[in-house]
């Protein structure tokens, strides 16, 4: 080891506390980089794998009923490289967990085999026996919900028919990686599960021998998926095909991509944020050691080192910073990325989900980060190592003392003497006042923009289940029904209020534009369902005309006044141009609306339903469920309070991980930028120090005047944190990975949050005024007067 090496251990042990405190800012940049990069990876490794084993589809559509024959013609389709035909049907499953019935999705698996498209991976027991119509495999999730398995029985109504299914196994597909039921937002796994059944049976029970009304479909390598859309719309559409989409549309896919593409936003933004503050803690420390080492600077080259080995030299003590910061970093995102991959385990379901810490995201990290250092150090160190000898030797020269900005503009006597001392030194030093101001700044912002969410989702929540939605339950009907039927459901028990809806599938056009969404319909002066504009206020559903989200709006670049040209895609397959009355908001899904008599007219049918919004009273629930169980028209049930229940647990486990680990890292930004600071203000000063305490100055009277310093930069950097941080938030909100025609957040930061900033920055200020005290406190004041200048 040689005496520069030596010196370089020396300086570390000396200023320990401050290159701490920054290789610690250093780490939690590395950290979320390297978590949620690694993360993202490891996730999307698990997905791409998972999808090329099982075949996962690149198009799909529904339609009503078609003869197998066509499924040859579909699969002769140029750029079709495999083709399967299905029978798909929602069933209610009665469970006994549960008092409303579940929802259960029966897929066809051919008669012999397993599916060559979307393939079903066994997770425990064995696929139905070909010929037995009453076994059934199910989905993982499901059973384990119940507590299920293999060999116990399900009592499922099926197309109006009570029935008993026998579970034989338990298995995944890609399909439903992330299972939502119809309408849903969130996975519910005790009330929608996904059954397999042998194609022969569930052909028989809904009358479809020989047909189909599902097709899955591989796109060949090179192919146009655009055009193979197109031609099975063409193909399938006299057969009440209901619009073919791609993978990146489908349910599932779209929110693992979108979970992706959340953690590719969220691993960019906030390491810079850490990064900018490192590379300024370095420009500090760097600037002070190299300040208190001139004489050294000057030995050495005096006895021969040139400027690059003394230049080396302190590149050796920022390289063991960066390297204990790098370690720490990629430990702790290895821990966060353990994490987050058990939390996503819960909902997508994947046969292997394992964390890879992979060499990309590590270099990177590594290497962003000695890029900061090097640029917040380059100018001292080159400044420091050019100085010839002689003048290093000589003390710095002292900053040109004039008068302060007060005493110019005559109110220095108005100002106590301890605060004119504060402000003299910000003035007299304002880039380092204004880059310490950037930290604390920095540190707040992220505060408040790590906990946007919380308030966004509830926001969401509480638009979606509280004003858009004001019934207790929907219930799903097998087929449209007269509305003269509805008082059969008013007279249920417990029943208090009861509406009907109206759902068709359609394809709305505007010139090349056009979206397949399912449009909605109710009374107009329906109490169960409303609309809802910008300003959460309701709105009236119109008489006539169209309602359309915001997003649904963008999408077809279309405004209230313009018209749509409607397709129906059931029934009396027709398309009829329709105005647009109003443009209301939505956060989830892209949806349309119009009044139920509007809606029958266009569709040519007399008004009816097939569903019912009903409210009812808790007191008599079991009844209600107990006769609703005996009503075989209803197909399935979704409770609005289940399902906003869900979401919320769903939502505070993942929300509360993320708010837990972005505050901590917040904090230990501010202290890093704080505790340096007030470290470098303390040795900068030991002589003034000493001077007071001689003059007879009290410890707490000097502590004033230095925290006095600390204490105005804080106060000027919380409003410019608060105002970066509803920057920062309203920015990630308009991001692509927030903004999505599935899912969109409100923009939403309640002032709780800049509380909570505000008081992480105080926290962190308190702790290095407390250290700073401390040192204080153990100054030898002898000792300090006699070093020389």
């Amino acid at each position: 080891m040689t005496a520069l090496d030596t010196k370089v251990l020396r300086d570390a042990r000396r200023m320990l506390p401050q290159l701490t405190a920054t290789a610690l800012v250093m780490a939690c940049g590395i950290a979320v980089f390297v978590g949620m990069r690694a993360t993202m990876r490891s996730l999307d490794a698990a997905c791409e794998t998972y999808y090329a084993a099982e075949r996962f589809a690149d198009a799909f559509t529904h339609l009503e009923r078609a003869p197998e024959a066509v499924a040859e013609t579909l699969r002769e389709m140029p750029g079709v490289e495999l083709l399967e035909t299905r029978i798909v049907a929602d069933v209610r499953l009665d469970m006994p967990r549960i008092p409303e019935p579940a929802l259960g999705r029966v897929i066809s698996l051919p008669d012999h085999g397993t599916a060559v498209v979307n393939g079903v991976r066994l997770r425990s027991g064995r696929l139905p026996t070909p010929g037995r119509y009453d076994e059934v495999l199910a989905s993982e999730a499901f059973a384990t919900a119940h507590g299920l398995r293999p060999g116990d029985t399900l009592d499922a109504v099926i197309k109006g028919k009570r029935q008993t299914l026998r579970m034989v196994g338990t298995g995944i597909s890609p399909e439903y990686t992330y299972a939502l039921g119809p309408a849903s937002i969130f996975p519910d796994d005790l009330r929608f599960g996904v059954l397999w059944m042998r194609r022969e049976g569930l052909a028989a029970a809904y009358e479809m021998t020989g047909a189909f009304n599902d097709v899955v479909a591989l796109v060949a390598r090179g192919a146009s998926i655009r055009d193979v859309l197109h031609r099975l719309d063409l193909a399938l559409a006299e057969y009440g095909g209901v619009g073919a989409i791609e993978r990146a549309d489908q349910p599932s896919a779209f929110f693992v991509a979108n979970e992706l593409e959340q953690l590719a936003t969220l691993a960019l933004a906030f390491p810079i944020l850490f990064l900018a503050v490192a590379s300024f803690l370095v420009h500090m420390v760097i600037g002070r050691l190299l300040a208190t080492q001139r004489e050294q600077i000057a030995a050495l080259k005096a006895f021969g080192y040139r400027d690059i080995e003394i230049g080396l030299h302190y590149a050796k003590l920022l390289a063991l910073v960066v390297t204990i910061g790098s370690l720490l970093g990629i430990l702790v995102g290895s821990l966060l990325g353990v994490h987050l991959m058990r939390l996503y385990s819960q909902y997508f379901r994947f046969p292997h989900m394992p964390f890879v810490l992979g060499l990309p995201e590590t270099l990177i990290a590594v290497g962003a980060t000695g890029v900061a250092v090097a640029l917040g150090a380059w100018a001292s160190i080159r400044r420091s190592v050019r100085m010839a000898p002689a003048e290093a030797l000589r003390p710095e020269s002292p900053p040109i003392y004039r008068p302060a900005l007060l005493e110019r503009i005559g109110l220095d006597r108005v100002v106590p003497p301890a605060a004119r001392i504060v402000l003299r030194e910000i003035e007299r030093k304002p880039l380092r006042a204004a880059l310490t101001v950037a930290g604390i700044a920095m540190a707040a912002a992220l505060t408040v923009a790590n906990s946007f969410t919380f308030d966004s989702v509830q926001r969401l929540l509480v638009v979606e289940f509280g004003l858009s939605r004001l019934d207790d339950l929907e219930l799903t009907l097998i087929e449209p029904r007269a509305l003269s039927t509805l008082s059969d459901f008013r007279h249920l028990p417990g029943v208090l209020h009861a509406e009907p809806l109206r759902t068709v599938p359609v394809r709305l056009r505007a010139g090349h534009r056009s979206r397949s969404v399912t449009l909605e319909g109710w009374q107009q002066h329906a109490t169960l369902r409303a609309l809802i504009d910008a300003r959460l206020s309701p709105v009236a559903m119109p008489r006539d005309g169209l309602v359309l989200s915001r997003k649904l709006a963008e999408i077809l670049a279309v405004a209230e006044g313009d018209s749509l040209e409607v397709e129906i895609l059931e029934g009396k397959r027709r398309n009829v141009t329709v105005p647009i009355s109003r443009v209301v908001e939505t956060y989830v899904g892209i949806a349309a609306h119009m009044e139920l008599s509007a809606l029958s007219e266009i569709l040519g049918e007399t008004p009816a339903m097939n569903a019912v919004a009903v409210t009812f009273d808790d007191r008599r629930q079991a009844a209600f469920h107990k006769e609703q169980r005996r009503t075989p028209v209803i197909a399935g049930v979704s409770s609005r309070a289940h399902t906003l229940g869900s979401a919320r647990r769903l939502l505070d486990q993942q929300i509360g991980t993320w708010m837990t680990i972005s505050l901590s890292f917040s904090l230990a930004m501010a202290f890093g930028v704080l505790y340096n600071s007030v470290r470098i203000s303390v040795a900068e000063r030991t002589r003034d120090i000493a001077a007071l305490r001689v003059l007879g100055f009290r410890r707490n009277e000097i502590a004033g005047i230095l925290f006095g310093e600390l204490a105005l930069l804080v106060v000027v950097a919380l409003p410019m944190g608060l105002v970066g941080g509803h920057a920062l938030a309203w920015a990630l909100v308009h991001s692509p990975g927030f903004d999505t025609e599935q899912f969109r957040l409100p923009y939403v930061v309640s002032m709780r949050w800049d509380a909570v900033a505000v008081l992480t920055v105080v926290a962190a200020a308190a702790a290095s005024a407390l250290a700073g005290w401390r040192k204080i406190g153990k100054m030898d004041m002898v000792a300090v007067l006699k070093t020389r200048d």
